[in-house]
């Protein structure tokens, strides 16, 4: 059982990075994981602790729902495109998000 749980998990996450067009070490600095460690992970080899998964969802803007159980309760486009981007640009549209949310404020 565990060995096809980690296998689905590292399978999403492999699909989650790969959408993101980060390499596999761009994405580890992220985490603030080994290279590999996260080839691992994503093989099925190793499972990993909350704190890692933690890591892992914030490097690639994704709930553990997703990475877990392989679908979210709240997904959006927002978060799609999101996903996507640079670091730069997630700056950039966070930046243009907080201005219109306070331009609709009363």
């Amino acid at each position: 059982m565990n060995k096809t749980l980690n296998t689905d998990i590292g399978s999403r996450i492999f699909e989650l990075r790969r959408t993101a067009q980060l390499t596999r070490e761009q994405l580890a600095e992220k985490a603030e994981i080994s290279i590999q460690f996260l080839a691992d992970i994503e093989s099925g080899k190793k499972g990993m602790s909350a704190a890692t998964l933690c890591k892992l969802c914030r490097a690639l803007c994704i709930s553990a729902d997703y990475i877990l159980f392989g679908y979210e309760e709240n997904r959006s486009r927002v978060n799609e495109i999101i996903r996507g981007l640079s670091d730069k640009q997630k700056a950039g549209a966070e930046k243009i998000l907080s201005a219109y949310i306070e331009a609709l404020e009363p």
